[in-house]
């Protein structure tokens, strides 16, 4: 329950980070997908319900405030964080390249999905100009704001759970 309500708080910040102070901190015309990341990393870090969790309260907030069709986003970031729950057994706690390139494909998959949805379907033919324009500098920007909340969401799991050390024997002999 406290992964849960972390989460929660953790996405409230980012997202009004993302849509506050991220606006003036625009480069190449894009500012990074905060939200995505903190679904990408739970997602990742404690599996398949937990992302997917985050994924619905990501993309219900998206929906209900920018949005015209409630659900589209919804389905974008829940995805997303199914996907990378069912990567859950992929992680080790000591390496950084698997929640980088989960982070930098989840970026790539959600900016397709959104391709998809919202320019493809109308007839817009023009999804390398939107690869090149878009896309890719988004993922970038998005690839390098989310190792500093990686590093902080793995800190913040340090604290709340903290690992226990087992002893090897007891101070009690078993052949009393």
């Amino acid at each position: 329950m406290k992964r849960y309500i972390s989460m929660f708080l953790l996405l409230i910040v980012c997202f009004i980070l993302q849509t506050t102070l991220f606006q003036y901190l625009k480069i190449a015309s894009v500012i990074p997908n905060l939200i995505l990341v903190v679904t990408a990393i739970s997602g990742l870090m404690y599996g398949r319900r937990l992302g997917m969790f985050t994924g619905v309260m990501c993309g219900l907030l998206v929906d209900l405030l920018y949005a015209s069709v409630i659900g589209l986003n919804i389905m974008f970031y829940m995805i997303i964080g199914y996907a990378n729950g069912s990567a859950n057994k992929l992680y080790f706690k000591e390496d950084y390249m698997i929640p980088f390139a989960a982070i930098a494909a989840s970026d790539l998959i959600y900016g397709s999905l959104y391709y998809i949805c919202n320019f493809l379907l109308r007839g817009r033919l023009h999804f390398f100009f939107y690869f090149r324009s878009v896309m890719i500098p988004e993922m970038i920007y998005t690839l390098l704001i989310g190792i500093f909340i990686y590093l902080f969401v793995k800190w913040l799991d340090r604290w709340i759970d903290p690992p226990v050390e087992v002893p090897l024997k007891t101070k009690k002999s078993f052949e009393e």
